[in-house]
């Protein structure tokens, strides 16, 4: 457990070291020939694209947590699925090429091993053919 901490120190040593480096440059070397307000400028335009990425993140898992919240929230109130249901799903799942399924002989599944394997889909926010996903 001491790896954490020699990192911590380590962090700390490199930032100590800049900062008294910057600390001993003059104005001049600190701007390297720009002005004040050209360097706030530049900084503002690098945190305002930086926001802006951070948004367009927090977005797309938004998005996608409330896709899987909602496709998981279709197939239970469905109600349950069959063991037909499910293989027929596998099948299809195994044939787009979207999904891997190393190795499954979907045909010498048990119907208990096809219903869980199908209910991974489900964890995992994979919507089955029909169950009505309007977002597309």
């Amino acid at each position: 457990m001491t790896a954490p901490q020699k990192l911590q120190d380590d962090l700390s040593v490199l930032l100590d070291a800049l900062l008294a480096e910057l600390m001993g440059m003059s104005d001049e070397q600190v701007l390297d020939g720009d002005g004040p307000a050209a360097i706030q400028a530049r900084g503002l335009t690098l945190l305002s694209a930086a926001k802006q990425e951070a948004a367009k993140r927090r977005l797309a898992a938004a998005k996608a947590g409330l896709a899987g919240a909602r496709a998981l929230s279709r197939i239970r109130g469905s109600g349950s699925v069959s063991a037909t249901e499910a293989k027929a799903f596998l099948r299809e799942a195994a044939n787009t090429g979207r999904y891997t399924m190393a190795a499954r002989q979907l045909d010498e599944l048990s119907d208990q091993a096809a219903l869980a394997l199908y209910s991974k889909f489900v964890r995992l926010g994979v919507v089955p053919p029909g169950a009505g996903d309007d977002s597309r």
